[in-house]
């Protein structure tokens, strides 16, 4: 069956040529239809606190941001005209600047910090206008949430291109190196090329995907899937010098490489598709986007390659030089001459690992902070403002209920510091529309007689005074106006905008530790449990501390079903693959090891891990790097089955899989340490390190451990019970 297959691809391989490149030229046109999602909010699940906060803030008050301005060196009534000019913006709820809290001497330079809260409008364009509101101001820096959106939208673009560029020439340098004709990086590139196309190009047929997904997807699906496209030309290779016809050998290449690269490339998409069971469902995302890319590239390497191969047949034969010796026979004799101290030592540091990797620190969000909100950050630290939504109502009582809720909030601290540095609400920011006037107080107000408005306010039923909202409302039956009356309107109707909605009132909470902090959990809890008191279990709380606070408790449950899934399906796979449940055994216990020490070395240098990048770099390691162990693996049973001793078997699968897993290994190496370096944005950075980290951490485990538990573990594998012969020793 196979064999017919082959001689199939390669009898149409030209159709096949031309339906694929049309196929690429379709998907590059339409990679700028991909809509790209830079909300990571958008991924949590339905259940959670701040997706059901954000449903209903949406319909309460429309999906509102708030924003920072810092102004340097501004005169107060400069500023105070500009924060006029911004309350007047129709995109802008609020604009203020507490005199106080929001000025501050750094070098010299005084700062001066304004506060915007929006209205449901395009924040990031209001954004974009508002960098060049004020061409009088001097130096002024615009930040905040959507303002880091456009940051990192900037540096992915500017910064992928450069890592792609470095990373190819990292790629064609090692392909060089162990390739066995000058051509091969070519043709390998070229493969490899329009599989990527395709895979970006089909990503418009997703709803959206993450801006993570879109950064990596093409220099990680080309360092997953290389060793593709090596192994099939390699093999070829191998049948040419057998003295076939480049047609025969094309056949009979990829009729052995069809089971080999099916199940190196479905142990990676089982990885992978392990993301698609989180709750936090940008594994979802990154999982099906990144499936779909090693399976676009594994059909390429089947359909493509051999036309690409023929194609170029005689170049190749001509660019034919002697591969670069590996000496994989010596790493080999090294492994089998000390192998009961390589597996103790290699063990040791497996456990130490597991111990290791269960005392690491997890983060839920980006600490950092990059351009203008990291300028107003060095100055007035951190934003990290929670959106409270409680019952709403415009009685006294309902008011006295939001004051008692305020004192409890304020009383909270954290190492003897306040916890929560503002609250803003109807009885904080909007007290003056909440004030009670007396009919003399009103007189002095309007500029009305006693009389009239003592007439007023028996009329109205008023008794001996008013609150401010409430006499703003009968305003007009005492035909009062005058600029305080009219600025007291505004007031009230900005306070209502903001706070007031058609069944809850909003408070917004400045918290005055930054996101990153531990004790962010016990601090929301906290501020949970206060709301309780007053308001039952009728509120919500949104904001990027409460994402971070939800996204925190889902991980467990995350991390325990991506891990199981990624290690059933491999362990599965690997298991119909060599018909026997002992080897992968062995081969998932080494990747296992390798994922502990991988996690274990982040807690020894005292480095916490992104969430994303763990889950991300278990299921690639995982699905990944097990591809090396299958191939050295396969290639030791075969010689042993053809008859070959423990030793001699080991040294010439080591020979034959090291160009290969070195190869690959490097490639995925290098690819995940130059994102790590070159990328600025966080999420992107710490998954490549990671990745980096881990792929190294599975090669020397590979190159080590397993030769030595191959050897170790020879007679289980092979089924034997009977002693091993002197030669076999």
């Amino acid at each position: 069956m196979q064999h017919r297959l082959a001689r199939i691809i390669v009898r149409f391989r030209i159709f096949i040529l031309i339906a694929l490149l049309l196929l690429a030229v379709f998907s590059a046109g339409s990679i700028g239809r991909t809509r790209i999602n830079y909300d990571l909010n958008r991924y949590l699940s339905d259940d959670t606190m701040t997706k059901r906060a954000l449903k209903v803030m949406e319909e309460e008050f429309g999906s509102t941001e708030q924003l920072r301005l810092m102004f340097e060196n501004i005169q107060e009534e400069q500023l105070s005209e500009y924060v006029a000019r911004l309350n007047a913006h129709p995109d802008i709820l609020v604009a203020q600047h507490d005199r106080d809290a929001g000025t501050k001497v750094v070098d010299g330079v005084t700062c001066s910090l304004v506060t915007l809260t929006l209205t449901d409008c395009d924040a990031q364009a209001l954004v974009r206008e508002m960098r060049g509101m004020f061409p009088d101001a001097g130096t002024y820096y615009v930040g905040g949430p959507a303002a880091g959106q456009l940051d990192v939208q900037s540096s992915v673009a500017e910064e992928m291109p450069l890592v792609m560029a470095i990373s190819l020439v990292v790629v064609i340098a090692v392909l060089l190196m162990t390739s066995r004709a000058w051509l091969e990086p070519l043709v390998t590139l070229l493969v490899l090329a329009v599989s990527i196309v395709i895979n970006l190009g089909t990503h418009f047929l997703f709803p959206d995907v993450s801006f993570i997904t879109f950064a990596v997807s093409a220099i990680l699906q080309l360092a997953l899937s290389i060793d593709y496209a090596i192994m099939l030309l390699h093999t070829f290779h191998d049948c040419r010098d057998e003295g076939r016809e480049p047609r025969d050998a094309m056949t009979e290449a990829l009729s052995q490489c069809f089971m080999r690269i099916s199940s190196s490339a479905l142990t990676t998409v089982a990885g992978l598709l392990s993301l698609l069971f989180m709750s936090f469902t940008i594994g979802f995302d990154i999982g099906l986007a990144l499936s779909k890319g090693i399976l676009i590239s594994m059909l390429c390497v089947f359909l493509l390659m051999p036309a690409m191969i023929l194609i170029f047949e005689k170049p190749l034969q001509k660019t034919r030089h002697r591969p670069l010796s590996l000496h994989g026979d010596r790493l080999g004799a090294a492994i089998y001459g000390a192998r009961r101290i390589v597996a103790a030592v290699m063990i040791v540091l497996v456990a130490c690992g597991a111990i290791l990797q269960g005392m690491v620190q997890y983060t839920f969000t980006d600490g950092s902070a990059r351009g203008a909100t990291q300028k107003i950050n060095e100055v007035f630290g951190s934003s990290s403002p929670l959106v409270l939504l409680i019952p709403g109502g415009q009685e006294d009582e309902d008011y006295d209920a939001q004051r008692a809720l305020v004192e409890r909030l304020q009383a909270i601290e954290l190492d003897g510091v306040p916890a929560i540095r503002e609250v803003s609400a109807m009885v904080t920011t909007g007290a003056e529309a909440l004030k009670y006037y007396t009919p003399k107080d009103v007189a002095d107000l309007t500029g009305l007689s006693g009389i009239a408005v003592n007439l007023f306010f028996l009329a109205q039923g008023f008794g001996q005074s008013v609150r401010a909202d409430k006499l703003l409302q009968a305003a007009d039956a005492l035909n009062a106006g005058g600029e305080q009356v009219e600025q007291l309107k505004k007031a009230l109707d900005q306070a209502n905008a903001a706070f007031h909605g058609p069944r809850y009132d909003r408070m917004l909470l400045e918290l005055s530790i930054p996101t990153t902090d531990r004790r962010l959990i016990s601090l929301i809890d906290e501020i949970q449990e206060d709301v309780r008191e007053s308001y039952g279990e009728d509120f919500y709380i949104t904001g990027v501390p409460m994402s971070t606070y939800d996204i925190g408790n889902a991980f467990q449950g995350d991390l325990l079903k991506v891990n199981l899934i990624t290690f059933l399906a491999i362990l599965l796979i690997v298991t119909l693959s060599f018909r026997s449940l002992r080897l992968p055994l062995l081969l998932v216990f080494v990747i296992e090891g390798a994922i502990w020490i991988t996690m274990g070395l982040s807690r020894v240098i005292g480095q916490p891990i992104f969430f994303i990048s763990y889950l991300i770099c278990v299921s690639i390691q995982m699905g990944a790097t097990i591809d090396y162990g299958i191939l050295l693996s396969d290639q030791y049973v075969t010689l042993r089955r053809a008859g070959q001793g423990t030793r001699d078997a080991l040294l010439e699968a080591m020979k034959r899989a090291l160009p290969t897993i070195l190869t690959s290994g490097i490639i995925l190496i290098t690819a995940g340490f130059i994102i790590g370096k070159q990328c600025s944005v966080f999420y992107i950075a710490d998954i490549g390190s990671l990745l980096s980290r881990g792929a190294l951490v599975s090669v020397i485990l590979i190159l080590s451990l397993l030769p030595s538990l191959l050897c170790a573990f020879d007679g289980w594998i092979m089924h034997r019970g009977q002693k091993k012969t002197e030669h076999e020793d």
